[in-house]
Formats: C-alpha cells, sequence, structure tokens
C-alpha cells in the first residue's frame, strides 16, 4: 500500500468514488482503491476536498419572542404616588450550525479491529491482495458532516418594580425595590462525542463507525449527543433618593442638590455539559484528559461559573448658577463592591450662554467600569487555536532551519482561571464644544463637541504569541545555563523535545524546549488606551401645509485610538525597540488601533420623519467608514482595507383607535437598498463585529395601548 495508494509518510486521503484523483498518481498505474463506500483511497496531497462550512447553516436564528409590559401609577389619598413596573420576555430560537470538526490536538484514531476497515482491500493486476488489516489509522482533518448542529435556545426574563414618591416640605423623595431574573437553556442537538467516537471506531462489528463512506451510512448515530448549557441571572436592588431645587439661594440664582443611596446584589450562574465541565472525562491516546481536552469534539473544556457581588453606591448632584448665564453641574459617586476595589468617580460641567443662539459647554469627569462576575469567577476556560510560537520561530532562525521546520505554528490552548486581583478599569473623559439655536431659522440646533477619552487598567489578555515572545526573550538571555532545571516563561506548558528540536537548541546555543501544550493566559490590567474624537449634529424641525418634517443628522469622527502598554508590554516594547526582538517578530495588543479590524475613524446617522395627522414615515440612513483587517495583507504588501458601508430602513406607520384604545400599524423595510456587506475575511465572508448582511428585510408591527 505504502508509496502506491498512500505517501511516503503512510498518509491518505478519502474522495468520491469516480474523482479523477482516485488514479492520477503514477505510482497507481491507474488503478483505483474502491472502498466498496462509494469512495477511494489516494495519496495525500492530491487536494483538498474541501466542506462549505457556512452553507446551509443560519446566520441569524429562526425566533418567536413575547414581550408584555405592565406600568400601574396610583396617586394614593396621603399624597403619595405608587408606581409600579411589570415585565415579562421569552423567547425559543432555533440555528442551523456547521458540522462539528476535530481540533488538531485530538487526533482519533481507527482502531486496528474497525469492521469497515478490515473489509476493504485491494488485488493487483498480479493477484495480490492489499488491505489494512490489523492496522492502526490516525484521522486528522476530518469532519463529521453527516448531520448539522442544530442549537435550540429558549430564554426567559422577568422584572418587577415597585416604588413610591413624595413630597417633604421641598424635598422631593422617590425609593424603589427591583428584582428581575434571567434563564437561558441553551441545548445543541447532534455533537460529537470523544469518547462514545473512539468506542465506535474501536468496534469490531458492523455498529462501528465508518469514517470512508463519506457520511452514507456511516452508523454516525451512535456518536452524537446532545450539550447543554444553563445560565441564569438575577438583580435585586434598592434605591433611596431626595433633591431639592432650590435648597440653596445664591446671588446667581437658586441651587439644586440631589442625593440618594442605592444597593445592589447580583448573582449569576453558567452551568455547562458534563461533558464539557469535566464530570465526563475523555482520555485520548496520549493519556490527556481534562481540562487539555474535553468530551464534546470541536468544543474547548469549559468550567461551571457561579458568583454574586454586592454593592452600596453613595451619590450626590448639584446645580450651581455661577452667573446670571453660567451654570455648573457637578457630581460624585461612591462603590463599594464585596470582591472589587472600591472606585469614586466624579463630574464637573459648566454651561455659559454666549448669546441668545450659542451655549458654550464643558466637562470634565472619571469613570470606572468593575470586572465583571464571570472574570473574577471563572474556575476555568480553556481555548483552542492555532498561533505562533516566536520562541520556535526564532530557533528556527538561528539555527538555519526553514519556517514551520520545527511546527512553530501550530494549535495551542489557552487556559485561564478567575483572576481575583483585577483592578477596575478607570477613565477621565473630558469634552468641550457648543449649541447653536440661530434666531433666524427657527426649528434648527447645531451642536459640535471635540471630546477625549482616556482609560486605565484596561482589562485584556496579554496573548499566547506574546507569551512566546516573553519566553523567547527569557531562553535566550540564559542560554545553555542550567539546562537541566531552566523551564522558560512560567506560563508556557510545553511537551519534551523531539530530537530535531534536540539538534537546533545545541546548534543555538539555546536549552532545548518542545512544542507548546498550552497557555496560561490570565486576565490583566494591561494598558492605557486613549480615543479622541469629535461629534456634530444638526437638527432642524419645520411644519409646512402638507405635514410636519424633522431632520437629523449626527455624525462621530475619531482622530486617535492608541493603546499604550504598561508593566511587562512596556518592557517588551522597550526591548524591540533595542533590537533585541527581531523585527519580524510582532507584539500585538497596543499601539495605533484607528482604522483596525471594525475601528472606523467616521460613523454618520441622518434621519427624517414626516407626520401629517394620523400618517407618518421616516426613512434613516446609517454609514459606517473603512477599515482594515490586521491578519490579511494584499499581494503588494499593502493593508488589506474593507469598505464603508451605508444602508437605508423606510419605514410607514398609521394611528388610529382599536375599540378605544390608542393604537398604531407600522411596516418597515430594513435595508431598502438591499446593500450587502463588504468582503472580509471571516464567517459567512464578512465583518460581523463592525457589519450586518441580512439584506433586504421586512416586518410589520401592531401596537396596542391598554
Amino acid at each position: 500500500l505504502n508509496h502506491i495508494f498512500t505517501d511516503s509518510n503512510g498518509e491518505f486521503e478519502v474522495f468520491p468514488l469516480g474523482d479523477p484523483r482516485c488514479s492520477n498518481r503514477s505510482s497507481q498505474g491507474g488503478q483505483i482503491f474502491d472502498t466498496g463506500y462509494g469512495t477511494c483511497i489516494a495519496q495525500d496531497g492530491n487536494g483538498v476536498e474541501r466542506y462549505n462550512l457556512w452553507g446551509n447553516t443560519d446566520v441569524r436564528s429562526d425566533m418567536q419572542r413575547t414581550n408584555v409590559f405592565v406600568y400601574i401609577n396610583n396617586e394614593l389619598n396621603n399624597g403619595l404616588e405608587s408606581f409600579t413596573e411589570i415585565g415579562f420576555y421569552k423567547s425559543d430560537s432555533f440555528l442551523i450550525r456547521h458540522p462539528s470538526y476535530a481540533f488538531s490536538s485530538v487526533k482519533h484514531r481507527v482502531g486496528a479491529d474497525n469492521y469497515w476497515l478490515n473489509q476493504m482491500s485491494f488485488t493487483d493486476a498480479d493477484g495480490n491482495t492489499l488491505d489494512f488489516k490489523g492496522k492502526q489509522l490516525y484521522i486528522d482533518n476530518y469532519r463529521y458532516a453527516e448531520r448539522m448542529r442544530h442549537v435550540n435556545v429558549d430564554k426567559t426574563t422577568y422584572r418587577l418594580l415597585q416604588g413610591f414618591r413624595g413630597e417633604v416640605d421641598d424635598w422631593d423623595w422617590e425609593a424603589a425595590l427591583l428584582y428581575s431574573k434571567a434563564k437561558s437553556d441553551d441545548i445543541t442537538s447532534n455533537r460529537v462525542s470523544n469518547t462514545l467516537l473512539k468506542d465506535a471506531l474501536n468496534d469490531s462489528t458492523s455498529a462501528a463507525y465508518n469514517p470512508f463512506s463519506a457520511g452514507v451510512d456511516s452508523n454516525i448515530e451512535r456518536i452524537l449527543v446532545d450539550v447543554y448549557r444553563k445560565g441564569s441571572s438575577s438583580l435585586a436592588m434598592m434605591d433611596f433618593k431626595v433633591s431639592n431645587g432650590n435648597f440653596m439661594d445664591l446671588s446667581a440664582g437658586p441651587m439644586g442638590l440631589m442625593f440618594g443611596i442605592e444597593v445592589r446584589r447580583e448573582e449569576i450562574v453558567d452551568d455547562r455539559d458534563p461533558r464539557l465541565d469535566g464530570t465526563i472525562q475523555y482520555v485520548d491516546y496520549e493519556n490527556d484528559v481534562y481540562p487539555e481536552i474535553g468530551d464534546v469534539v470541536n468544543s474547548s473544556p469549559t468550567g461551571d461559573v457561579s458568583g454574586e457581588r454586592n454593592t452600596l453606591s453613595l451619590f450626590t448632584e448639584a446645580q450651581i448658577p455661577l452667573a446670571e448665564k453660567v451654570n455648573a453641574q457637578v457630581a460624585l459617586r461612591y462603590e463599594n463592591m464585596s470582591d472589587v476595589e472600591d472606585s469614586l468617580v466624579s463630574k464637573l460641567a459648566i454651561g455659559w450662554e454666549v448669546s441668545d443662539s450659542v451655549l458654550f459647554r464643558v466637562s470634565a469627569s472619571t469613570s470606572f467600569r468593575a470586572p465583571n462576575i464571570v472574570q473574577i469567577n471563572e474556575k476555568i476556560v480553556v481555548r483552542s487555536g492555532t498561533r505562533y510560537d516566536y520562541a520556535m520561530v526564532r530557533l528556527e532562525q538561528l539555527a538555519g532551519l526553514g519556517a514551520d521546520d520545527l511546527d512553530s505554528r501550530s494549535g495551542q490552548q489557552r487556559q485561564a482561571t478567575g483572576a481575583t486581583g483585577l483592578l477596575p478599569e478607570e477613565s477621565d473623559n473630558y469634552s468641550v464644544g457648543f449649541v447653536i439655536t440661530p434666531e433666524a431659522v427657527d426649528g434648527l440646533t447645531i451642536t459640535a463637541d471635540y471630546w477625549s477619552i482616556e482609560k486605565e487598567n484596561t482589562i485584556g489578555l496579554f496573548g499566547r504569541q506574546n507569551h512566546s515572545v516573553q519566553d523567547m526573550l527569557l531562553r535566550i538571555a540564559n542560554g545553555t545555563n542550567n539546562c537541566d532545571t531552566f523551564g522558560g516563561h512560567g506560563a508556557m506548558n510545553r511537551s519534551a523535545p523531539d530530537e530535531d528540536q534536540i539538534a537546533a537548541a545545541n546548534a543555538a546555543g539555546l536549552c532545548p524546549f518542545g512544542n507548546v501544550n498550552y497557555v496560561s493566559d490570565e486576565y490583566l490590567n494591561l494598558a492605557t488606551r486613549t480615543i479622541e474624537g469629535f461629534d456634530v449634529g444638526v437638527y432642524y424641525n419645520f411644519d409646512t401645509d402638507v405635514g410636519d418634517f424633522s431632520v437629523r443628522y449626527i455624525g462621530s469622527f475619531i482622530d486617535t485610538f492608541d493603546q499604550e502598554p504598561g508593566g511587562v508590554f512596556a518592557d517588551m516594547v522597550a526591548k524591540k525597540a533595542a533590537g533585541e526582538i527581531p523585527a519580524d517578530i510582532p507584539l500585538g495588543g497596543f499601539g495605533d488601533l484607528l482604522l483596525m479590524d471594525g475601528n472606523y475613524d467616521n460613523k454618520h446617522t441622518v434621519r427624517v420623519s414626516y407626520r401629517n395627522g394620523p400618517f407618518g414615515a421616516n426613512l434613516t440612513a446609517l454609514r459606517k467608514g473603512e477599515f482594515y483587517q490586521s491578519s490579511l495583507t494584499r499581494p503588494d504588501g499593502t493593508k488589506f482595507m474593507i469598505d464603508s458601508m451605508t444602508t437605508m430602513d423606510l419605514s410607514f406607520d398609521y394611528r388610529f383607535d382599536l375599540a378605544g384604545y390608542s393604537s398604531k400599524i407600522r411596516l418597515a423595510i430594513k435595508n431598502v437598498a438591499d446593500e450587502r456587506a463588504p468582503l472580509a475575511d471571516r464567517y459567512y465572508g464578512y465583518f460581523a463585529d463592525a457589519h450586518q448582511d441580512y439584506g433586504r428585510n421586512f416586518y410589520l408591527d401592531l401596537n396596542v395601548k391598554f
């Protein structure tokens, strides 16, 4: 068989019977190895029979939704007002996804006793019979394409709020209790179990899984399982606030004051399927087990997560007249959280009526974003993907080898656990601008504001490739010292080096090391991010004999989007500048991020509304500017630019009385020009983080107020 129907490494591919690649190699002499299952065997490297990954799948779920909202306001006899809100939401969705594909790190084997393997044989012209009996085969680049994955998600949310408001002397007060809970049951059918697949590939009966039949009568049913993810979150909150619009008389006018308190308790539960969270464990042929691998093909092991957070907030705000036409707003908010450091933020805003037509405004504020409960409480999360190992890349270079001779680009895992030491992200925000309402043009308002946001302690991942660069620096600095105990960067878990890697390391003057198994890549407070730009708005309302018109334009423009490295990042940048890190080895995650991967620098929204009595119409246009995809370059080395995209929506509505209730019916046409998303190297061929590609679609909405 070897060198006839397999290559020099003993590898072969399976093609549909009748495909010219079944017999196009000279070593076969025109002979065809017919498996007997509608397929043939031919040497590897004969061209890949690619699967249409996104064909016959759903971009958007088939969904049924139910929303119920009830608002009850009641004036009580004692002067108090009661307000109640009741909300209920339920949705059921169905989505078809592509079939499962095994990770390169979890390769299966066709057992020597596999029934279908032992039925295959070939008799050559001399009467010699060739077969695979008693041989174990490795499976690589295989997709279990017999069954599409079916995703069913049921979500339920309810929200209850009860509040009261009233007056005591000159003070207005308001208090409320809120409780909301959301549940989600996500069940995916037609997933493949590694354990069941291993058994099926080693079955000596006709019930064995047949990987040679191109999915026809393969016995896929015995290896399929349903995999679930059940989640819930809840929020219980109480708040109380008082305000006085005339707290103190100042020379320029009355000063207003508000202060309050808020108490919150948040809880989350994320319950993963036993085949994902390690309850049911799969042991592969290399004796790897959870958390390196899970029991579901094409899914990374993921542990259950649960956690809670208690927060006490104190806040106050004052409206202060500084002069006859100058007013200031001052606000403070203090947050005490049970699992994250306390935070105090503030805001100062000043408005100056320069004239009857011009208002000048300026503001400065601080804000924060706490690490979410999942980031803090994750027991373990594992994600797999193909990455460069730049320590191995550098070893190839130093040893004079070719690219990837030592498998410097391979499948790697990221393992992370909850990062309890994370600090909240904090930002300083500034804006300055004006509002113009020309007296000569009634109904016209023009706004323009320049703004700047500088965020510190940005939470993110250091990145597997950046960890490998750090490992490279440590290994080069160490040379051949203490090779028996030197392990390189502690975040990198590597296999033992093979003979080629040992020889290359000896030639380069380094301690030998193997390929990456996994990288411990935790959430960190990494960098300082700066975003600056300006917004322009034009609002014009006017009445005519044929109806009332409203025109609105909002333009957002970004001039700066930078991420400045901090901590270890900053040290590595300095070493790259000094030449310790070669120019062809990149550092990711910082620098100029403007126009990169969906960070377009301009966005425009236009809305034209019309109303004449009960009839109304709206035309809305949205334009997003161009950007480039960082993972691609054109043949000439320039960036792969993704074009700007403009979509327009058109709607018509009619208001009427239905059995005494105020009602409105609306017909909307989304993406009326049927604009398609620009081409990108992403799922479904477009950049979903920035664009949608639903084409023209319609909906009809009936709204009745009881």
